[in-house]
């Protein structure tokens, strides 16, 4: 009869459960990732939520520009039946200014539109060198983002349209036009 000396079994098993979560890992998505840069400024990086701005330190600049902006309500109207089944990629950093500015915008337009977090998903990008505009899940790859913020609008995989920095007229018109597949 031979013997089976548990050691080198429970050892395998132990390097096979290791391996195992070493490679799931990689798969999930990095959310609210804070690093601090060489300034002391508190970034955002990866995979984040709108709840995450409207805390400290970004609360400051989101709330305030969040209050402050007027939706055009009669373009809005126009845009909200035709935002059902989109689903928007907003990509910004909490570095910049433009985004500072316009994520706010967006999220006052999209919140009267009664448009879902489910629907929209936010990255935001780092600045420094290393991984300037990269999230840690490199969710950006392949997208072209040049300029933050940039908000693409998706019908299932087909990008409809995208908003790069600022909009042209205004986010409801830029919308609407996208959503009715004008130039």
């Amino acid at each position: 009869m031979k013997t089976i000396h548990a050691g080198p079994v429970l050892v395998l098993l132990l390097i096979m459960a290791a391996c195992q979560r070493q490679t799931a890992s990689p798969s999930n998505p990095v959310y609210n990732q804070e690093v601090i840069d060489a300034k002391g400024n508190t970034l955002l990086l990866g995979k984040s939520t709108r709840e995450r701005l409207q805390q400290p330190p970004f609360d400051t600049w989101f709330n305030t520009n969040y209050n402050n902006y007027t939706t055009d309500s009669i373009t809005a109207q126009q845009v909200k039946p035709l935002l059902k089944n989109k689903h928007l990629l907003l990509f910004m950093g909490t570095w910049c200014g433009d985004s500072r500015r316009e994520v706010p915008r967006i999220y006052k337009l999209l919140d009267h539109c009664g448009i879902t977090a489910s629907q929209v998903q936010l990255v935001t990008l780092d600045y420094r060198d290393s991984a300037y505009k990269k999230s840690p899940g490199h969710e950006e790859r392949g997208l072209s983002i040049i300029r933050v913020p940039t908000l693409l609008v998706y019908e299932g995989p087909k990008e409809l349209g995208r908003i790069v920095e600022t909009p042209r007229q205004s986010w409801e018109k830029d919308l609407l036009a996208i959503l009715l597949s004008e130039p």
